[in-house]
């Protein structure tokens, strides 16, 4: 049997802090404001796009205290800070922690969860 792909995590810095991304998902939404009129059809009057949402998952490895991460990025969610974070040549903007999740199994590392909001996204320049 022969190996198709080897996948290694992706060092992730989020506001100061690296997480080795071994999981990653992005989603995009525009919503659209829709109404009837007296004739029943639709139309619609307004749309907007969202930010976009942006969940890596993967590990905190901290060679002191990896449960360091828990208190940095909650200090991030709480005083709303601003950031860019790069994954795989793409450099999203003006991103904010949405939520995060931490599972900490009393290893040399712990496992974790973040979703961040973006409103902007860039090829990193030269690529």
């Amino acid at each position: 049997m022969s190996i198709i792909n080897v996948h290694e995590a992706v060092p992730v810095n989020i506001g100061g802090v690296v997480l080795y991304c071994e999981k990653f998902r992005a989603s995009g939404v525009r919503n659209y404001s829709e109404h009837n009129t007296v004739s029943g059809d639709v139309t619609i009057t307004n749309s907007g796009k969202k930010a976009v949402r942006l969940t890596f998952s993967g590990r905190i490895c901290d060679e002191n205290n990896p449960i360091n991460f828990l208190v940095c990025i909650n200090n991030l969610m709480k005083n709303n800070d601003v950031f860019s974070v790069e994954y795989k040549n793409v450099i999203f903007g003006q991103c904010r922690v949405q939520s995060f999740v931490t599972d900490d199994n009393n290893d040399d590392f712990i496992s974790a969860t973040v979703t961040i909001i973006s409103t902007e996204a860039n090829f990193k320049d030269g690529e």
